[in-house]
């Protein structure tokens, strides 16, 4: 039986999480589970799924929480507490599923377990991805990206030669505004921003696939994952999310991995060690519905200035990502309290991005003083 904690159980991929762990429940033990605030469905999946201990971040959900669960689980009451427990009871797999770094140390911690890391937070990589790295390397600890566009790259270089690549594509959908032009989308509604055509997740990564920031993120996550070269990595829309990624060789072929859009699989892969024949049933791609179309179009023009920040934080052993993502973060929190409009979030980023200083981060505690220097510096302009 394997030990399991899980970083965002309300969230969208750590419930799917929790639902293939009901299916094998003679196979998981689940230790910790971690959420912000979702009061019912953390209630309802805490009831289901008896965890032996909870952290629920917001201090007053928190106490409605805990009176809607059982005696017999274990809350803890401050952040340090979890982390003194997780630094002494080391489990065998950790899933670190919380939207943007609020909790980077919690990743950070389960990177030193010496277990098996599944990864489905990118702002983890984005700020931190080479300490974060080195210390899966340290301490043996075997990560695999949950991302359905990693998860592809994860299977699919595997079986390449590094030096057979020529270019290396992470595929969009495009969002709710695939097509539109930034003059377009500038007035868009937190509504319509929310509407995913592909993809149920939250409200964060949403607004991000929207700008397309989160694909951008990605490809700094692929960097680190996949000790890519910057220059290989590139965007392409395709709008059913279908094909996942694309690697182009060096005689000019080109190999696809696609599977239906749901992170079932690489779930599934990451949790039971193995490729599973029960979610093959289930989640095949059947190559003949007719349903099924494939379309690749080009990143928008419009937009290439986000491929610009991206490949300077890629290319720079500093602090760019945590710039990048740190604005990124400021500006979706104000579209979402409907602070700014839409289009403004390009806008706080591009007008700030190459005005903050920059410097090396070799700690979470300079990370987080740093964090807080360019939170303070949006603030007062």
């Amino acid at each position: 039986m394997k030990s399991i904690s899980i970083f965002g159980f309300t969230g969208s991929i750590g419930s799917q999480a929790l639902d293939i762990i009901k299916n094998h429940q003679e196979a998981f033990e689940i230790d910790v589970l971690v959420c912000n605030e979702n009061i019912d469905k953390a209630i309802s999946l805490i009831n289901i799924h008896k965890p032996k201990n909870v952290f629920i971040f917001n201090p007053n959900a928190r106490s409605n929480i805990i009176n809607g669960c059982s005696n017999e689980i274990n809350f803890f009451q401050s952040y340090d507490d979890l982390r003194e427990y997780i630094s002494l009871n080391k489990n065998d797999i950790y899933l670190s599923a919380i939207s943007s770094f609020e909790c980077l140390d919690l990743t950070l911690d389960a990177a030193k377990s010496g277990g098996k890391l599944l990864l489905a937070n990118k702002e983890s990589l984005v700020v931190f991805g080479k300490h974060i790295i080195a210390q899966c390397e340290t301490s043996n600890t075997e990560l695999i990206p949950i991302d359905s566009e990693h998860f592809s790259l994860f299977t699919a270089l595997k079986n390449i030669e590094r030096t057979n690549i020529s270019r290396v594509f992470l595929t969009a959908s495009g969002g709710p505004f695939r097509g539109l032009s930034m003059d377009e989308i500038f007035n868009k509604s937190v509504e319509e921003a929310l509407n995913h055509p592909n993809w149920d997740m939250g409200s964060k990564i949403t607004i991000d696939s929207a700008t397309l920031v989160n694909k951008c993120f990605e490809l700094v996550e692929a960097k680190h994952l996949f000790s890519l070269e910057p220059d290989l990595l590139n965007i392409v829309v395709q709008k059913q999310s279908i094909i996942h990624s694309l690697i182009e060789l060096r005689d000019g072929s080109v190999e696809a991995q696609m599977s239906k859009p749901s992170m079932i699989i690489p779930l599934a892969f990451g949790l039971l060690g193995e490729h599973s024949e029960e979610i093959k049933n289930i989640y095949a791609l059947d190559l003949f519905d007719q349903d099924i179309e494939l379309s690749i179009e080009a990143f928008p023009k419009d937009r290439e200035d986000l491929l610009e920040i991206t490949n300077d934080v890629m290319q720079n052993d500093d602090n760019s990502g945590l710039i990048f993502a740190t604005l990124n973060d400021i500006a979706v929190k104000k579209f979402l309290q409907k602070k700014i409009k839409f289009g403004e979030i390009y806008n706080l980023i591009f007008d700030n991005y190459h005005l903050i200083e920059r410097n090396k981060i070799n700690s979470l505690e300079e990370l987080k003083s740093n964090r807080l220097e360019i939170s303070n510096f949006i603030e007062g302009r």
